[in-house]
């Protein structure tokens, strides 16, 4: 039975200290706060990269768009399964909430009649305080294929959460993202397009010494591929002290300080 998340997100009380991580499918990712608020990453809801590129989803979306309440969401580039064309204007005339992408992705969320005003461009080293977050832009090697996404670090203050977004294995430009010592860390899987496959996001959360590691773009789409597996087997060899939490579609996982 396809959990219903959006009744889910609204009655999970989080306690102070800890925060409720919802996993959207795909890359996309909820946040709720001890306060309430919301933070969304990447949200995929709706069927536009079937449309577009002909890749039907194996797994139902988990809510609609209208469903999805948010204060914040944050888009690491502008590829339709992470900047969704058909959910985000919606979700934008149904919240106040702030966007926060890099420059292609706000372009395309300006032509989707996101207000200008509630937009803000990043690119790595950009730190933005949106009061229940601050967001750290790092960086993200996706290629040619979206020259300017990024990963975020988010900062709850008694928490930090690493989301590489769509990127290679790159180490020695991922110096910020390791830096900052995130306890979560939410890598790319699929290996597929450039990205992390499974060996590459175990080194990483390995870098990074998060203690919990959340794998992400799998089991969407049979083009993107990933296999969770694999990933476990890879942490156990290269980052044994990480706790894997795969987390089913539409549920949560909640950080307990």
């Amino acid at each position: 039975m396809i959990p219903d998340t959006a009744s889910s997100v609204a009655d999970i009380r989080v306690a102070p200290g800890n925060l409720a991580i919802f996993w959207l499918g795909q890359a996309g990712f909820l946040f709720k706060t001890p306060e309430g608020r919301i933070v969304c990453v990447d949200p995929y809801l709706s069927d536009s990269v079937e449309r577009l590129a002909g890749f039907r989803r194996i797994m139902a979306s988990v809510m609609t768009p209208e469903d999805l309440r948010a204060d914040v969401m944050l888009i690491t580039h502008h590829h339709e399964d992470h900047l969704d064309v058909d959910a985000l204007p919606v979700i934008a005339r149904r919240t106040d909430a702030r966007f926060v992408s890099p420059a292609e992705s706000a372009k395309r969320l300006r032509e989707l009649g996101v207000p200008p005003d509630r937009i803000t461009e990043v690119r790595p080293g950009s730190v933005t305080d949106l009061g229940c977050v601050t967001v750290r832009t790092v960086f993200a090697d996706h290629g040619t294929l979206a020259p300017d996404a990024v990963g975020f670090v988010l900062d709850f203050d008694f928490l930090r959460v690493y989301i590489t977004g769509d990127t290679a294995y790159r180490p020695a430009s991922m110096t910020e993202a390791i830096r900052l010592r995130p306890q979560i860390i939410i890598p790319v899987i699929n290996g597929a397009y450039g990205n992390l496959g499974s060996a590459d996001a175990a080194a990483l959360t390995r870098d990074t010494g998060a203690h919990v590691v959340i794998p992400c773009h799998f089991w969407t789409f049979i083009e993107h591929g990933g296999d969770p597996a694999a990933f476990l087997t890879a942490c156990k060899e290269m980052a044994p002290s990480a706790r894997v939490e795969l987390i089913t579609q539409g549920r949560s996982y909640t950080w307990r300080s």
